[in-house]
């Protein structure tokens, strides 16, 4: 019976020392996350500047909180999904402004889940008179040396300064203004952004049809 009361109490000791251990872990961990989470914010905003800046370079600044473009950002699910956009998500999007503040045309943040090797998050500019002015990849896990090329300027800036409403890929040599040239052994990834950039195209139109930024008809 004694022997039995020991082995109890060694029982709960060792108990109570791993929660001991559990909550001072818990408690460090939540130290450190609430130390690094304002960094970790910064460089998120930073990342996603840089790369507004590198679809839109004629911008002199990008402003993110209108609240016309947010209040149509909260309704693109719908506009998308009306359109036939499956899992793509507009998750921001902003104004490109000039040196006088006047509005050149729109930057977005586009997520699409239909990446070959998960979802493919990228960031979009647009023009007030319809023409792409680039894409910029923030989120890419593709097949290297198969879908990663869509990080490669020969892929990607095929969609600078395209005007279209909706633009399709070809595996025989794009010769139309909508046409982009798919990625060799890469057609779900070719797929995925063509698809991403017409639902960014999509969503860019009905801010223009609605007057916002300044565009749209008089």
């Amino acid at each position: 019976m004694s022997e039995n009361k020991k082995n109890s109490a060694s029982i709960i000791k060792d108990a109570l020392a791993l929660c001991i251990i559990t909550l001072v872990a818990a408690v460090l961990l939540g130290f450190v996350n609430e130390m690094t989470k304002d960094r970790i914010a910064e460089q998120e905003a930073a990342a996603k500047e840089a790369a507004y800046r590198e679809v839109y370079p004629e911008a002199v600044s990008i402003v993110t909180d209108d609240a016309a473009v947010a209040a149509k950002v909260a309704s693109a699910e719908e506009l998308l999904k009306e359109n036939g956009f499956e899992s793509i998500v507009i998750s921001e999007a902003g104004l490109a402004l000039d040196a006088s503040g006047k509005p050149l045309g729109y930057v977005m943040t586009v997520t699409t889940k239909k990446g070959y090797g998960g979802a493919i998050t990228m960031t979009m500019g647009y023009r007030l008179d319809g023409a792409i002015t680039g894409i910029a990849f923030v989120t890419l896990n593709e097949t290297p040396g198969f879908g990663m090329k869509a990080d490669e300027a020969a892929f990607k800036d095929q969609f600078i300064g395209k005007n279209a409403f909706e633009l399709v890929y070809v595996k025989t040599g794009a010769t139309e203004e909508n046409e982009i040239d798919a990625i060799s052994g890469a057609t779900v990834t070719t797929k995925a952004v063509t698809g991403a950039v017409n639902a960014g195209l999509c969503f860019a139109s009905d801010m223009v049809a609605s007057g916002i930024g300044g565009a749209g008809n008089e």
